[in-house]
C-alpha cells in the first residue's frame, strides 16, 4: 500500500459541524500519537484475538438485524442518557439480540471514549464497530488494538483515493470498513473502491437533518451492485420503518438514538428486532 499523505478534502472553514469535528480530531491525534507511537499500537494488536466476523453476524436470520450503537451525547440532540453506563448497555444489547454493536469513540462531541470499545471487547461475543471520524492510517490500527473488529469511514468527508487506501489497510489486518454514504455521489465512492459493507447515513452530518427519504433513494441504487451488505443508519424508531427499509433492500440497521433513549433498552431492542422472546428485564 502506498505512503498515505494526510490531506483534508475541505478546507476546515469551520462552515458544518462535521469539518469542525475532522479540525479537532486532527489536534487530538496529534496528542494521541505522543502518547502512544504507532509501534506501540501495532504491538498491541498482536495480543488480541481473532476479528470477528460481521459478515456472518448481518446474515439473514428470523429477527431483523441490529447493530446497536452505544453513544452518550450527540452535537445535535445532547445528552441522550442521564443515567449513561456503557459497560451496562453494552451488555443489554448483547443480551438481548443484537447482531453487532457500534461503539462511538470521539469525546468532543460525543463523550465517547476508545477505553470503552475495549472494556466492551473483554464483556461481549459479537462484532464491534469502532465509530469515529477516521482519517489517518494510526486511527485503523489504533481500532483493531483497541478491539475493534470494523470501523467507519466517512465517504462524504474523504476523497476517493483516501477512502481506498484505509479500506485497504483495514483489509491488511484483517478489518473490515463500514463505509457510509449520504449521496449519489459518496455511493459511487464506495463501489470504486469496492466497499462492501456500505452504510445508508439519513442524517446529514453537515446540519443534524435526518431524512428517511435518503435511504428511500439510495437503498434503489445500492442494490445495482450485488452481494453488498447495506446498513440503513439514522432516524430509525419503530418495526415499521425496519420492515419498509428492508423491503427496499436493507439487510441491517444502526440504531443509536432510539435505543439510548428507550426507558427499557431490552424491551425496545426487541421491538426493533421483531423478536418477541425477548425484552423482559
Amino acid at each position: 500500500m502506498r505512503q498515505l499523505e494526510i490531506i483534508f478534502q475541505q478546507p476546515v472553514t469551520m462552515a458544518n459541524i462535521l469539518d469542525k469535528i475532522f479540525a479537532h480530531k486532527k489536534e487530538e491525534l496529534d496528542s494521541t500519537r505522543r502518547k502512544a507511537s504507532l509501534a506501540e499500537i501495532k504491538g498491541r494488536i498482536g495480543q488480541r484475538e481473532a476479528v470477528r466476523d460481521i459478515r456472518q453476524a448481518l446474515a439473514p436470520a428470523s429477527s431483523s438485524r441490529i447493530i446497536a450503537e452505544i453513544k452518550r451525547r450527540t452535537p445535535f440532540k445532547g445528552e441522550l442518557r442521564p443515567d449513561f453506563d456503557g459497560l451496562a448497555i453494552a451488555r443489554a444489547y448483547a443480551e438481548n439480540g443484537a447482531a453487532a454493536m457500534s461503539i462511538l469513540t470521539e469525546s468532543n462531541y460525543f463523550g465517547g471514549s476508545i477505553e470503552l470499545l475495549s472494556q466492551v471487547r473483554d464483556e461481549v461475543k459479537i462484532p464491534l464497530l469502532r465509530k469515529d471520524f477516521i482519517f489517518d492510517p494510526y486511527q485503523v490500527y489504533e481500532s483493531r488494538a483497541f478491539g475493534g473488529d470494523l470501523f467507519l469511514l466517512i465517504a462524504t468527508w474523504l476523497d476517493k483515493n483516501h477512502l481506498e487506501d484505509l479500506l485497504e489497510l483495514g483489509k491488511e489486518i484483517g478489518m473490515t470498513a463500514l463505509v457510509e454514504t449520504h449521496c449519489e455521489r459518496d455511493m459511487e465512492k464506495a463501489f470504486s473502491v469496492g466497499a462492501f459493507l456500505i452504510g445508508i447515513n439519513n442524517r446529514d452530518l453537515k446540519t443534524g437533518k435526518t431524512d428517511l427519504d435518503i435511504s428511500r433513494r439510495l437503498l434503489k441504487m445500492a442494490k445495482m451492485v450485488p452481494d453488498n451488505l447495506l446498513v440503513c443508519e439514522s432516524g430509525i424508531h419503530s418495526a415499521i420503518e425496519i420492515a419498509e427499509m428492508e423491503t427496499l433492500g436493507a439487510h441491517a440497521f444502526l440504531i443509536g438514538e432510539s435505543l439510548m433513549k428507550a426507558d427499557n433498552i431490552p424491551e425496545k431492542l426487541a421491538e426493533l428486532t421483531g423478536d418477541k422472546n425477548r425484552g423482559s428485564v
